[in-house]
């Protein structure tokens, strides 16, 4: 079956912005993207702004030149602040696209608000937040978790099969998001509780390569362990997922248990943590950088209880 291409706008041209717009162009899609940072955008590698810069792929520093007869609009944000400043700028609802999905992770609270006002226009909306480092979004290898009807998945393929390597229907809107959140602390404590493995292995005596192919051929394998400590042990803290975005969804995370009363005993103990690494200055960086920090703990004999 031949997909008519479509205009689309991309809101957000981070690192996962862009690799969403390099497998729309690949589809034969015409995209713009909004440009919140003209040094962001000047430091991408040079094989990337050549594809950016095709004839089917255009960078707009206005919002209303970005989002011009646009038949989707993608938001590919960070913090809820941001979200909404953009989202419910008068140019944004006014240029009344067809869909518009949220593919960022965004509060349960602020994604309903955004529901609503499409809902009120006639617009349709999905929140359909994504998972997967920098090359996954590159590779179209993205995780999209939504919440929305069955029907409008169906509608957006074009997208969905462009962009990622599988979709997986949550429930009603808010519950992408939901289960995003979720996933994002999971994923966040299993990497300390990594490192705490990695440090006391190593005050055995024992050689973190060697301690890091154990746990590969062990039942505490992982592909988060894989990624992040190969990038620890290679003393790599290039941001595929930034700390200050893993700190801002356990955030997200420590509001949901309160709202839902669930008592978090480990996960809530992360927070701190992250703190630590925020203050530290790690916050551009990986979250795998929090691997410093437990480092410095240790080193100086200094113990959170």
């Amino acid at each position: 079956m031949t997909i008519k291409p479509k205009n689309i706008t991309i809101l957000g041209s981070g690192i996962m912005g862009v690799g969403l717009a390099i497998n729309l162009l690949k589809a034969g899609h015409t995209v713009r993207l909004f440009v919140r940072s003209i040094k962001l955008w000047k430091d991408l590698p040079e094989d990337l702004q050549e594809v950016l810069n095709s004839k089917n792929c255009s960078q707009h520093l206005s919002l209303r030149e970005s989002i011009i007869g646009s038949e989707l609009i993608v938001l590919c944000l960070t913090e809820d602040e941001i979200v909404e400043q953009i989202f419910f700028n008068p140019d944004l609802l006014k240029a009344n696209p067809k869909w518009i999905i949220d593919t960022g992770t965004t509060s349960p609270e602020l994604t309903m608000k955004m529901y609503e006002s499409c809902k009120q226009r006639g617009i349709q909306f999905l929140d359909s937040p994504m998972t997967g480092s920098k090359m996954a979004a590159r590779n179209g290898q993205i995780l999209f978790m939504v919440g929305a009807e069955e029907v409008q998945i169906k509608e957006l393929q074009f997208f969905f099969e462009a962009c990622g390597k599988k979709t997986i229907h949550c429930g009603s809107i808010g519950s992408g998001q939901g289960a995003k959140i979720a996933l994002n602390m999971i994923q966040a404590g299993l990497f300390q509780v990594y490192i705490e493995g990695f440090i006391l292995a190593e005050k055995e005596g024992i050689d973190p390569k060697i301690f890091l192919d154990i746990i590969e051929n062990s039942a505490a394998a992982s592909p988060l362990l894989s990624f992040k400590l190969n990038s620890v042990l290679n003393q790599d803290y290039s941001a595929h997922f930034a700390l200050k975005n893993m700190n801002k969804d356990i955030n997200h995370a420590m509001q949901r248990s309160r709202e839902h009363h669930v008592v978090l005993p480990v996960a809530s103990q992360l927070k701190p943590i992250y703190e630590a690494g925020i203050l530290a200055g790690f916050e551009e960086e990986d979250f795998c950088s929090l691997a410093k920090v437990n480092r410095l703990w240790n080193t100086k004999r200094i113990y959170k209880t």
